[in-house]
């Protein structure tokens, strides 16, 4: 890097922190590797894929790999921005061309299919010699492991938990739910919020994007379901349809959604929660920041997702990941880089800077996971499940193609909701692969 890349750079940085990107006391952390020039030469290169190339995760994955390559002298990383939309397609070329990239950030759901053509490295001995791998939250390494080999560093996580007007609830006298709140407590705290001729909802319930089968799943294991049961679909048992039922319910009976939720997608939630349309949305901790911006961190909190009819409830799982590559051509190098990235400070500033969960509960203990806007996912972590649907990879692409449409269809009175979950078990049962 010249000094008129590293000038650039730090002026960047300093846009971000004036414009509250990023933290203005996060700033030093940020321009310290730009500070000095790299002192070591000759080091064995180590490739980098990285997906999701916006402003602030290039920066941030920048910032780290300077971090890194100036800590030692061995191996220089150098990072591979791929656009998201085109990654997962250029690593299968890669790996088909035979000349992969040492190692990769991908989401878990995308393990099974790399897995199968056999291009992931089996980290298991490694990984269970490395010093945080028995203060790892156990489900983080439910969520990289196939068939009993760990694939995989969990690099952030993800749950899922319920985003609140608290300032809202204020104005219109509702009281704020606690932790164990309930399916009922929430439908009574949607009506109240929803004013339509204010234009103000009390549910931003997404239809659009694999989320919104996600989400619907959610709830219904809330009544007791199970996508899987004895190696059986069971996705469209009575428990699973009671709760569809209400949760379609939502949208046509009380009206508590806004009228585009058939189709709302992650944009629109988020967008609808920040503009006031809507008082509540179902969503990961990704968007904590962007809300903090949006209406202030002391008018919203976050809460678990509500307790359902069988006294219970679950928070998918997923996760950011490490991976490396089996035909890498510097597996030494990926691994003493993976794991650097994993240290506690690195960790942190990554999760933290986006907003994402550590995979840590030392590092969960920190601010800003100790605000309320972080309470739902933290006090989320007991009742967490890996997602059901990382089960079979043939499933990926068929929750987009042909399980969304499904449900949107129940969301607008084309289908009943047994409808639509007999047809989505029958779609999941023919690509169990």
């Amino acid at each position: 890097m010249d000094d008129r890349q590293r000038l650039s750079r730090r002026r960047f940085l300093q846009t971000m922190a004036a414009s509250g990107a990023i933290a203005a006391t996060d700033l030093a952390w940020w321009e310290d590797p730009l500070l000095s020039p790299r002192k070591a030469y000759g080091a064995s290169p180590v490739r980098f894929q990285f997906s999701v190339p916006e402003p602030l995760r290039i920066s941030l994955v920048e910032s780290l790999v300077d971090r890194f390559n100036k800590s030692q002298s061995e191996y220089e990383v150098k990072v591979e921005f791929v656009p998201q939309a085109q990654a997962r397609q250029k690593l299968i070329t890669s790996v088909t061309a035979g000349n992969p990239p040492d190692c990769c950030q991908v989401w878990d759901n995308w393990l099974g299919e790399f897995n199968g053509m056999g291009a992931l490295e089996d980290l298991t001995d490694r990984i269970k010699a490395w010093k945080y791998y028995a203060t790892t939250v156990p489900t983080a390494w439910q969520t990289v492991t196939l068939k009993d080999r760990i694939v995989s560093l969990p690099l952030a996580l993800t749950n899922d938990a319920i985003f609140v007007r608290t300032d809202r609830a204020k104005e219109y006298g509702l009281k704020m739910p606690t932790f164990d709140w309930t399916t009922e407590d929430f439908l009574t705290l949607a009506k109240g919020f929803t004013k339509p001729d204010k234009n103000q909802y009390g549910f931003g319930l997404r239809g659009g994007g694999t989320w919104a089968v996600l989400y619907a799943t959610e709830f219904m294991y809330g009544n007791g379901a199970q996508v899987l049961k004895d190696g059986k679909v069971v996705i469209n048992s009575p428990e699973a349809v009671a709760a569809f039922e209400w949760y379609v319910d939502l949208i046509r009976k009380w009206k508590v959604t806004p009228p585009s939720a058939p189709t709302d997608a992650y944009r629109q939630i988020v967008e609808g929660f920040g503009r006031g349309v809507t008082s509540m949305y179902l969503h990961n901790s990704g968007s904590v920041e962007e809300q903090k911006k949006f209406v202030g961190p002391a008018n919203f909190a976050t809460l678990p997702i509500p307790i359902g009819p069988a006294k219970t409830r679950a928070s998918f799982f997923f996760s950011e990941t490490l991976t490396m590559l089996k035909g890498a051509k510097n597996k030494d190098g990926a691994w003493k880089f993976m794991t650097w990235m994993m240290d506690d400070e690195q960790h942190y500033q990554y999760c933290k800077t986006l907003g994402l969960l550590p995979t840590r509960q030392n590092l969960a203990e920190r601010p800003p996971y100790t605000e309320a806007a972080y309470a739902g996912f933290v006090k989320s972590f007991p009742f967490s499940i890996v997602s059901p649907y990382l089960a079979y990879p043939g499933w990926g692409g068929k929750l987009d193609s042909e399980g969304v449409p499904l449900f949107q269809q129940a969301f607008v009175g084309q289908l009943t909701p047994k409808q639509c979950l007999d047809k989505f078990a029958e779609m999941l049962t023919k690509n169990m692969m």
